[in-house]
């Protein structure tokens, strides 16, 4: 087992992340990007199931910049976006919001680089999820399946990668990344069976936990985040060439050891492609600066004209205490 671990521990702030600064090595991370004009058009989404949630925004994202998409991991904290794409590529902006307006501000974007400044390549750089831990960004990797830490140099570097993440073929890998309030992370594959969805609890010690979450139809995992509720949030889609996208968030409770209680599994919203959402991959639980909470979704386009970088906020309703 290769594995090295920041020993950090985090407990979660009940009240609005807004007050967050950047995470460390972020501003060095991104210091050499090139500003990126983006365009947030405001789109409808009509025809899902929503159950705990109200749809409160969606744009389709644009820029002028031929990297600007493929997005598999988001972090919303207060006016702040930070993302990766599954070629290695950070992304942050500033969201200025005003109702269905939405601007993205200072934009950039910038290439992940290894503990010697060199760029990853794509079987490297597959990045699927990312997630705020003791103020660090951690971020999840597929085909080379590992987790890695931002490190203050603007350099990734600390490496999980115990040998239970070598199971997983190369494209149904490492999908989805939390971080628990008690500074334990949570690991969702891609990869669906008849045993359910592969996950995994890494704590602060180097002790891997793998554990499996019974499946939701064919759909796969891939995004994870906890709520200021101290719940799960999960997005899962199902693909089909002939069908598009479709798309479940569901919501756990955790248990007395940091796992989702099955029993608890709650379905917020149900979309199919017909109702024009996209191949969402990213997950964010924020709190707002109402005292509610938000959650957002980003869509991974592939990079291919048939598909878009769709952003989508929601507010999530009052749940049974």
């Amino acid at each position: 087992m290769r594995l090295a671990w920041l020993g950090l521990a985090l407990a979660l702030s009940p009240g609005a992340a807004a007050a967050e600064p950047p995470p460390p090595g972020w501003d060095k991370a991104l210091a050499a990007a090139a500003p990126v004009a983006v365009t947030a058009e405001p789109v409808a989404i009509t025809g899902g199931e929503l159950d705990g949630l109200a749809l409160t925004g969606a744009w389709v994202l644009r820029a002028d910049h031929r990297k600007f998409g493929g997005f598999s991991g988001l972090v919303v904290s207060g006016e702040r976006l930070y993302a990766v794409s599954d070629i290695g590529w950070w992304f942050g902006a500033t969201l200025n919001q005003d109702g269905d307006a939405l601007r993205l501000a200072d934009a950039r974007l910038a290439p992940m680089r290894d503990a010697e400044g060199d760029r990853y390549t794509k079987a490297g750089g597959d990045a699927e999820g990312l997630t705020r831990l003791g103020g660090r960004l951690a971020v999840s990797f597929e085909r080379d399946h590992r987790v890695m830490f931002l490190r203050e140099t603007g350099r990734m570097g600390a490496t999980i990668q115990p040998r239970s993440f070598e199971q997983f073929r190369s494209n149904k890998g490492l999908e989805a990344l939390a971080s628990l309030p008690d500074g334990r992370l949570i690991v969702f594959a891609e990869g669906v069976d008849d045993g359910g969805v592969p996950m995994f609890l890494v704590d602060p010690g180097g002790d891997v936990t793998e554990a499996r979450l019974p499946r939701v139809g064919s759909h796969a995992v891939t995004g994870a985040d906890i709520g200021p509720d101290g719940r799960l949030y999960l997005v899962l889609r199902e693909y089909s060439m002939l069908f598009g996208p479709s798309i479940r968030v569901m919501r756990y409770r955790l248990g007395a050891g940091g796992l989702p209680l099955p029993a608890s599994a709650e379905t917020l919203a149900a979309f199919e492609a017909a109702s024009g959402i996209d191949n969402m991959e990213g997950i964010s639980v924020e709190r707002g600066p109402d005292g509610g909470i938000r959650l957002w979704l980003i869509s991974d386009d592939n990079f291919r004209w048939s598909q878009r970088t769709l952003l989508v906020r929601f507010e999530v309703l009052p749940a049974d205490p």
